[in-house]
């Protein structure tokens, strides 16, 4: 009888043992699943980031060359043809996002609208594809303390490469406009804050088989004296601006136009 409670003993200990062992195989085995997942998250998260550049930097343009600007007629001005260089057909969507297929994988990208409380006016607008330069432009705007804010950024279609113009102000700089044989980009701010000022960048356009350095800044300009109504490129080295004041007259404000023309080497 002895014999037989022993024997009932050890194999009861045994099972246990392998229990125990089953269970911390399965645990090591659950944790190493999720640590792969964990590494892989961080991996792609690291992948994105290093995909992403910032360009347009107030410092960086202060040791570049400055735009000069000349007066010039309203006719001068309209003399100078527009080109189109953006198709700002829709993207596909739905009710909540947007969404935008590059050659590497879908986006999908939150609605701008106001979705109360802390989010309040919040999220991204599709602005456009530049088919030349194979780049969507999209803003992510946000509100904090009543205040809003903005970045415009480019999104290459071939290589998911994400350039950020980096704004002079609080909002999104204007919508940046290619030169003639995609040179240059130019894009203006508007100063808020005042009727007559405003700041201009140019960005040099580069090869894309160094896709980091594929923008850069050449030159730029910060005016007191007239704001940006529209921008027009003459040639990949000059381009004629319609600027104006804003003056205050009969209890409103009424926009005073002037019309200028630059040429950097």
């Amino acid at each position: 009888m002895k014999s037989i409670l022993f024997l009932i003993f050890t194999i009861s200990t045994l099972s246990c043992k392998e229990n125990k062992l089953a269970n911390i195989e399965n645990s090591m085995k659950t944790d190493s699943i999720h640590q792969t997942v964990s590494n892989s998250e961080k991996l792609e998260l690291k992948k994105d980031s290093a995909k992403k550049v910032d360009v347009g930097f107030y410092d960086r343009f202060e040791k570049l060359p400055k735009l000069s600007f000349e007066n010039i007629s309203e006719k001068e001005f309209l003399s100078v043809t527009e080109t189109k260089y953006i198709d700002t057909s829709k993207p596909k969507q739905n009710s909540d996002y947007f969404f935008v297929q590059t050659a590497v994988k879908k986006h999908q990208f939150k609605k701008y609208r106001d979705y109360g409380g802390e989010e309040s006016w919040s999220g991204f607008e599709y602005l456009g594809y530049y088919p030349d330069l194979k780049l969507f432009a999209i803003t992510d705007n946000s509100t904090a303390e009543s205040l809003g804010f903005g970045q415009l950024f480019f999104l290459d279609s071939t290589n998911d490469y994400e350039y950020n113009i980096v704004s002079f102000g609080d909002g999104s700089v204007e919508l940046p406009i290619p030169s003639v044989n995609n040179k240059y980009f130019v894009y203006s701010y508007n100063s808020v804050y005042e009727h007559k000022n405003c700041d201009i960048g140019i960005l040099k356009i580069n090869y894309k088989s160094n896709p980091k350095n594929f923008l850069t800044e050449y030159a730029s300009y910060n005016s007191k004296d007239f704001a940006i109504e529209k921008i027009v490129w003459k040639t990949d080295n000059s381009f004629v601006v319609k600027g104006y004041e804003e003056v205050y007259e009969n209890e409103k404000w009424v926009k005073k136009y002037q019309y200028y023309k630059t040429e950097f080497k």
